[in-house]
């Protein structure tokens, strides 16, 4: 908040310029009209309380004024160290770009957290004994070209969950860009393998989700709650998801159960593929957790919601 407070701050010094341009001005034609004999007394007088009372507010203004002891264009941080003003423009730049502000961020309930956490350990082991190796020999095997090939697949095969969020939340912009990616990248991206679409005509890719049009309308996240498999999520997410699931193309079209199961394994091998090393990273520096992966899923969510 140190940075806020030095915002803040800025706002008044062009009003302390102004008292401190008035005392000078008084000075002067005090000092003149008490050098003029033909002047009355009260003139001078009057002068020399003006800057007296306007040399008083500015020294007050002066002293409510910090001042650095080495230089007038640092700022002192949270931690006590100096740093200039280009650091703080630095420092700025690198706060999360989708949490949005404190006040903004709903809180998160999670009433279920002696559940969450026992549930958490069990999808943390399934992960550590199951699906980290396989996605770590997955990765070691098959191409990055390739996997990002099937990544594009699988996200161009969700552009009905995508169209139909996008016009449940009257964001037309976005519904063209889901309509005409969708035909680029299935025409002559081979099927949605190549993202033509972004490479070739620039046009971003859309990341909407049912949730995400519920969240639009006001509706609240609800409690926190960790999936079997599925892992974090909350009561909203789970209809959001639900929703999503009878979109999916693989609901209608998969000949079988297994083989729908089937491509949702792939999925999240491929997918997981790409994170694997995050995901170590993460666990190795956080202090707890599972609080760490619950706020950073609520923030994710959120920044997507506003997005």
């Amino acid at each position: 908040m140190r940075i806020m407070e030095f915002i803040k701050l800025g706002r008044h010094l062009p009003l302390a310029g102004l008292l401190l341009l008035l005392s000078f001005s008084s000075f002067s034609w005090a000092d003149v009209t008490a050098s003029d004999s033909h002047e009355p007394n009260f003139v001078s007088d009057i002068g020399d309380n003006i800057f007296a009372q306007t040399s008083e507010v500015t020294i007050k203004l002066e002293k409510s004024i910090p001042r650095s002891t080495e230089s007038s264009s640092s700022v002192e941080t949270a931690q006590g160290t100096l740093r200039s003003s280009q650091d703080v423009e630095d420092y700025e730049d690198m706060e999360d770009p989708f949490a949005g502000s404190s006040e903004d961020i709903p809180i998160l309930t999670d009433p279920l957290e002696g559940y969450n956490r026992w549930m958490f350990g069990v999808n943390e082991t399934i992960y550590d004994n199951v699906l980290e190796p396989v996605a770590r020999g997955y990765r070691d095997t098959v191409h990055e070209n390739l996997r990002l090939g099937i990544k594009n697949i699988f996200s161009n095969a969700m552009a009905p969950v995508k169209l139909v969020s996008s016009l449940l939340q009257l964001d037309f912009e976005k519904s063209g860009r889901v309509i005409a990616r969708t035909l680029i990248n299935t025409t002559f991206g081979l099927g949605g393998i190549a993202d033509v679409a972004g490479e070739e005509y620039h046009i971003e890719d859309v990341s909407e989700d049912f949730d995400q049009a519920l969240g639009s309308y006001g509706i609240p996240t609800g409690p926190y709650v960790v999936l079997p498999i599925f892992g974090p999520s909350t009561a909203r997410n789970i209809v959001g998801r639900a929703a999503d699931g009878f979109l999916s193309p693989t609901f209608f079209f998969a000949p079988s159960t297994a083989v729908s199961i089937g491509l949702a394994t792939e999925e999240n091998i491929n997918d997981a593929s790409f994170i694997v090393d995050d995901k170590k990273q993460l666990e190795d520096s956080a202090l707890d957790e599972y609080e760490s992966i619950r706020d950073f899923y609520h923030q994710y969510r959120h920044g997507k919601v506003k997005d």
